[in-house]
């Protein structure tokens, strides 16, 4: 195994945690808004390109959802705005209650 290969796979073990991190934390926060800038306050220890790349990822694989808290209407995680909250899916509870895995998601 050379250095290449150690750094790839502590990059893919990092990614992991910090998905089952933010995923876990939208859980605890389940059941109000949870704003994305209050995701970033939840976890400073994540930085915000961290964050965005672990948010764009649960979104695309169906665990979270966004929406526009101020129309109401379907959201995407790319736009950050100060509006834009998510929640858990149905797919994403699955995940945390090891009903389902994901190798890029370390709950």
């Amino acid at each position: 195994m050379d250095k290449a290969e150690l750094t790839r796979r502590i990059e893919a073990g990092t990614f992991a945690v910090d998905n089952g991190r933010v995923l876990r934390t939208i859980n605890i926060l389940q059941g109000h808004d949870i704003k994305l800038h209050s995701l970033q306050y939840a976890l400073p220890d994540i930085p915000s390109g961290t964050l965005s790349e672990s948010l764009f990822y649960l979104q695309d694989a169906g665990y979270i959802r966004a929406r526009d808290t101020v129309n109401h209407t379907h959201a995407d995680v790319t736009g950050m705005k100060e509006t834009t909250a998510v929640r858990l899916t149905a797919k994403g509870i699955q995940l945390l209650k090891g009903y389902v895995s994901d190798p890029a998601v370390k709950v």
